[in-house]
């Protein structure tokens, strides 16, 4: 095996070990009067129906392994990004909008708000949230107008904001995040399993917490603003309800110590560790001496994956050849846009910014988004290694310029470098692969890393299936 091929199979199993429906398995239990969800006992009275909302990216599998588990009487809906699936059990999906919210996420947010307020008063719910919920239903809180609230979301994500500073933003512009969505069910009525799209599995964070409360104010948003700088004005109106927020003018969403929220039944069915934790064990398996990044990769990508390839080479410089070094981590970095950026995503810019510094050196990184989406593409990502800065000069690639562009989808399928998934229907964030043989100092001939390019090519193909 080569170090491409090991590469796309070690991500591949961190894809696997978030697998939506085992993520619900691992979690759920029913019985006749009573449901469980890891330590939490939700009661069933007497005529009581189980209710599964699902939300995300993942909402489809959750919700045909929720109500497989929930057996007789239970039934659910799935809220789902448009190109993801929907449930095969039968049960109803509504698609929204995704990355930015559009006109079918606050239609689909209508029809959430409508479900969640017909529920009987002795129903139970299970909320299923996977990452993909904060854009796929969205109902903007007054005076913010559904236009306001999509221009919102594109300007937080270009500014470069960290997810949780983006959060901060949007809970306070919507009617369903922050733990909006689940409050006026009371506590005893309704649990939560989610799978993280964040690197720390803050529950607020995970589709902006529709189900718990919610530890940032307004003032916290406006902060967001002063030390985010958009490079555009705010929509007007969202700006107004911020600052009247501020003022005490506009009641906050429901905080920590709510007691309809309270206790927090909430847990965790997959996250990023868990993936890395399997992305390990495959490597081992492929006897490699593994070596883990103990804390999730944030910041800005270029520099957050240069110090991820120095440390590759640190870590393979120390063992001898035929040796071979794996170097895993997750986490989710970010990208600060110009004015008029190229097509690529933060995954393909990671693996682009190692390939200098792993230019004839028998090392490989790759990185991948677990969704199977990179950005605005229709690749997970993409991997380089010590050939690719060379076979790009003789191809006339500038993958400086392409950096300095946020260009890099361009230049990764002209390589061959590409990763092309598809959605996966699930969602905790990206793994980042890096590979290389001992003391990382040998030299990659042009032909060895030609075969080497074309035989990963061909698995991937292969895999796209």
């Amino acid at each position: 095996m080569n170090l491409a091929s090991d590469a796309w199979r070690i991500a591949r199993a961190a894809i696997r070990s978030a697998d939506p429906a085992g993520a619900v398995r691992r979690v759920l239990r029913r019985s006749a009067r009573e449901v469980r969800v890891g330590r939490w006992t939700l009661a069933l009275p007497p005529g009581a129906k189980l209710e599964f909302i699902a939300l995300g990216k993942a909402a489809g599998a959750m919700l045909d392994a929720a109500v497989d588990l929930g057996g007789s009487g239970a039934r659910g809906i799935a809220f789902t990004p448009r190109g993801y699936p929907g449930p095969r059990s039968g049960g109803p999906v509504v698609f929204g909008d995704h990355p930015v919210p559009g006109p079918a996420s606050f239609a689909a947010g209508r029809r959430l708000l409508e479900h969640v307020r017909q529920l009987r008063d002795e129903d139970v719910v299970l909320f299923l949230l996977s990452g993909g919920g904060s854009a796929t239903v969205e109902v903007p809180a007054p005076p913010v107008r559904p236009a306001d609230l999509a221009r919102t979301t594109e300007l937080l994500l270009a500014c470069g904001a960290p997810i949780g500073a983006m959060n901060a933003v949007r809970r306070h512009l919507s009617l369903l995040k922050g733990g909006q969505l689940a409050a006026p069910l009371g506590a005893d009525r309704f649990a939560t399993v989610a799978i993280s799209d964040v690197a720390d599995d803050a529950p607020e964070e995970i589709a902006s917490g529709p189900t718990v409360a919610d530890p940032t104010t307004f003032r916290d948003a406006l902060q967001v603003l002063r030390r985010h700088p958009l490079g555009a004005p705010l929509p007007r109106r969202a700006l107004e309800r911020l600052r009247a927020g501020a003022r005490g003018e506009v009641g906050e969403t429901p905080k920590p110590g709510d007691p309809r929220l309270t206790p927090v039944r909430f847990v965790l069915g997959a996250s990023n560790r868990r993936a890395v934790r399997a992305a390990a064990r495959e490597a081992a398996r492929r006897h490699y001496r593994v070596r883990l990044v103990p804390e999730p990769m944030v910041g800005e990508t270029q520099p957050v994956a240069r110090r991820f390839a120095r440390a590759l080479l640190s870590a393979s410089s120390g063992v001898l050849p035929p040796t071979r070094v794996a170097l895993l981590a997750g986490g989710e970095t970010t990208v600060t846009l110009g004015p008029r950026p190229g097509k690529g995503g933060r995954n393909g810019e990671f693996a682009v910014a190692s390939a200098r510094l792993l230019h004839g050196r028998e090392a490989l990184v790759l990185s991948a988004g677990t969704d199977g989406v990179d950005g605005p593409t229709d690749s997970a990502g993409g991997w380089v290694d010590g050939a690719s800065w060379g076979r790009a000069t003789r191809l006339g690639l500038d993958l400086p310029g392409a950096l300095a562009s946020h260009a890099t989808y361009e230049v990764l399928e002209r390589l061959g470098s590409l990763l092309r998934t598809g959605p996966t229907g699930t969602n905790v964030t990206d793994v980042h692969v890096g590979l290389a043989v001992g003391a990382g100092v040998g030299r990659v001939s042009r032909g060895t890393g030609g075969s080497s390019r074309r035989r990963a090519a061909r698995t991937s193909r292969r895999r796209r299936s």
